[in-house]
């Protein structure tokens, strides 16, 4: 009931429990709509940036609304809704926001400076790291599809929600330099994360490999790792090489 109060903007709802002794009554609404969804889902988390973003607007007959905050967590909190049904798997109301977000984000750093020209565009997985994030869409005929049907399927969904998003999320940036700053270092930082990462995975992995080759009892291996200060030496007999290995 508190889910469905805050989907419908202004609707009151009000539940009168009788069912022991003491009578109890229950009022759930929310004027914020989405936007007071956000603040009751990151409401124990520090926040990145103050002001939530909320966009609604109407697209080919979709009618959309989304809304996201940041925090300083690396969890990913995305709900996302079709006519007020909770779609647990997402869909392409998600996929559209997503897509939005990643786009929008990606042009305003190259704007701003924030990305340089040598940098790579950041990820969609930096930019959803610590997102609280709520997309709903109200759609004619819905098509649910997985096994347990919480996925959406429409394909005009994603288009609408791609537009609705992009078209105001870019003001929303311009007008609060200051969130907008806050939200950019968030997500270049998170990228920073992960490519430190990936080098690292590639280092240890590189590393697992040559320390896991094993010479000849005749071979000995070089005392360092800089191939300037490496050099190959044959010589014949053992007692050569003895008297090779001592003078290195």
């Amino acid at each position: 009931l508190r889910q469905q109060a805050y989907l419908t903007k202004g609707l009151k709802i009000q539940v009168c429990d009788k069912r022991k002794e003491k009578e109890r009554s229950y009022t759930f609404y929310f004027e914020g709509g989405i936007k007071s969804y956000i603040k009751y889902l990151a409401r124990e988390a520090p926040l990145v940036h103050g002001k939530i973003f909320y966009t609604s607007g109407e697209k080919n007959g979709v009618l959309v609304e989304a809304a996201f905050q940041y925090i300083k967590e690396y969890e990913n909190l995305e709900e996302s809704f079709a006519n007020n049904i909770f779609t647990k798997e997402g869909g392409t109301h998600l996929t559209g926001f997503r897509a939005a977000l990643t786009r929008t984000l990606n042009d305003f750093a190259r704007k701003e400076g924030f990305l340089k020209e040598k940098d790579e565009n950041l990820q969609g997985r930096d930019m959803r790291e610590g997102l609280t994030g709520v997309v709903s869409v109200k759609i004619r005929d819905p098509q649910f599809e997985g096994q347990t049907k919480s996925k959406l399927g429409n394909p005009e969904a994603r288009l609408a929600v791609d537009q609705v998003v992009s078209e105001t999320l870019l003001d929303f940036l311009e007008r609060n330099p200051q969130d907008a700053r806050a939200i950019m270092e968030k997500c270049i930082l998170a990228a920073r994360a992960r490519m430190a990462a990936s080098k690292a995975r590639q280092t240890v992995l590189r590393k697992g490999i040559l320390e896991g080759l094993t010479l000849p009892g005749k071979l000995a291996d070089c005392t360092t790792k800089k191939p300037e200060e490496s050099e190959l030496y044959i010589v014949e007999g053992m007692s050569a090489g003895g008297s090779g290995k001592l003078a290195r």
